[in-house]
């Protein structure tokens, strides 16, 4: 059963987390491409994008750190859209269950960031890492959030 088929059996509290946390998904990649400035791995990894969108290396550090702030505002929202969710859900067990998908995918989630960080430190290229932890962690939650339920039927 497809995630866009479940639709109909998430509950008003569980649909609104979950365009949060799309939301979320979605300004993760436009923040990485918000500025022609802005540090983005990407572009090493797939040098015709530089010249897709005019990229040029960032000139100054205020810069650099301006947008670096900007970028963690995705990261913010969908942590703000976990605890809001965690402190509304009024069933134990679907708690319980949102719980350990959490922990499962934040598990998944480190365990992709050690293999790519070695694959970094053995090949010395960077990987847009941001990029790979946001889709990561996000598509494991909802995978394991769906399993956990499954698992209990």
């Amino acid at each position: 059963m497809s995630f866009l088929s479940c639709k109909k059996h998430f509950t008003p509290l569980q649909r609104r987390t979950t365009q949060l946390l799309g939301t979320a998904a979605i300004l993760a990649v436009i923040t990485n491409f918000s500025d022609r400035h802005l540090v983005n791995p990407l572009v090493d990894v797939f040098p015709w994008l530089a010249r897709l969108y005019g990229y040029t290396k960032p000139q100054s550090a205020l810069l650099v750190l301006l947008l670096a702030v900007l970028s963690a505002i995705p990261v913010l929202l969908a942590v703000w859209a976990v605890g809001r969710y965690l402190k509304a859900e009024q069933d134990e067990f679907i708690r319980a269950v949102a719980v350990e998908a959490l922990r499962w995918a934040f598990a998944i989630t480190m365990l992709g960031d050690a293999i790519i960080g070695a694959l970094m430190q053995s090949y010395a290229a960077p990987f847009p890492l941001a990029l790979v932890n946001a889709d990561m962690f996000l598509i494991t939650l909802l995978i394991s959030f769906r399993l956990g339920l499954r698992s209990y039927r």
